[in-house]
């Protein structure tokens, strides 16, 4: 597998080894691995700091690996933000995994093929590995969907994207003032909802430090992007441990991949499947699924408790 594959990694050197094992498994053979820094007066993330060099430089199958391992902490916004533009420095497409996000080998065939049929039609600027909603009514005529959606959860893409892409959001005002989110979506609990969302995140200066795909969802949205979603979940999401963790019982964890996976059926054009999003939508995103979610979140969690 030729295609460009950034890896992306900080303290979770258990996670890193089952990430080895399925790029040795699919013959990955151009790999870019960035690893974080060590959080300052954090001895466990020195250790293992440590522990995942060793296992990068301890690479045994044929394969060109170029690294970038920080001393200092960027953090999980400025840290996956700078792994990707160093990548993008060198090539001009990429498969980009975090460390809790394992692939199938269907992943990177799939990734490969919509990087070259797409790659001269600027509207596309995303290819997802992770879906949510297999089985779902939109894809019993093709193998993939086009949405504004755009998970990233093990997914692919073009320098072309990357390009212009502000982790402070400085394109955020001049989005809103020609009309913000009432371009972008078909129903109005969407509009308002992303509009809100945004709007109370240009005060917050911290947010840069915590998360990078927010801003890159506006960076998308704001460039009237195209996310191709399979028609089958080709990532295991294994993110129980970290800062932005989810539960054993998470349907993002018990979600099963597809092994086989192969895109034989073509949407027969390329526009957005409003159908999916309004689905999307209502199932991961809306504030009455983010408030049970919550709710079920607590629960698990004193569970957990309760059996320890």
């Amino acid at each position: 597998m030729d295609t460009p594959v950034l890896l992306i990694t900080f303290n979770r050197p258990d996670y890193t080894v089952r990430m080895l094992d399925a790029l040795k498994r699919c013959k990955v053979s151009n790999l870019y691995v960035f690893k974080d820094g060590p959080r300052p007066n954090s001895q466990s993330d020195k250790d293992a700091s440590k522990e995942i060099e060793n296992l990068v430089n301890a690479i045994d199958w044929d394969c060109n690996v170029n690294k970038l391992f920080l001393n200092n902490n960027l953090g999980c916004g400025y840290g996956p933000y700078t792994a990707i533009s160093w990548a993008f420095g060198l090539v001009d497409e990429l498969i980009i995994l975090e460390d809790d996000c394992i692939p199938t080998e269907a992943f990177f065939l799939f990734c490969a093929e919509m990087l070259h049929k797409y790659r001269e039609n600027k509207n596309v600027r995303h290819i997802s590995g992770r879906s949510h909603l297999t089985g779902h009514k939109c894809f019993e005529k093709a193998d993939y969907i086009f949405t504004q959606y755009a998970p990233t959860w093990g997914w692919a893409t073009w320098k072309r994207t990357w390009d212009g892409f502000d982790m402070q959001m400085r394109e955020l005002k001049n989005f809103f003032e020609t009309g913000g989110y009432s371009n972008q979506f078909a129903s109005e609990e969407e509009v308002k909802f992303f509009n809100k969302r945004y709007k109370n995140t240009i005060a917050d200066t911290s947010m840069v430090f915590h998360v990078w795909d927010f801003q890159y969802g506006l960076h998308s949205r704001a460039n009237n992007s195209l996310a191709i979603v399979p028609a089958k979940n080709l990532i295991q999401y294994i993110g129980v441990e970290g800062t932005h963790p989810a539960t054993e019982e998470s349907s993002y964890v018990t979600l099963t991949v597809d092994e086989g996976f192969k895109a034989n059926r073509h949407p027969s054009k390329i526009e957005i499947d409003l159908r999916y999003e309004r689905d999307h939508f209502k199932s991961f995103v809306s504030p009455n699924v983010n408030f049970l979610q919550k709710i079920k979140l607590i629960v698990l969690q004193r569970l957990q408790r309760y059996k320890k």
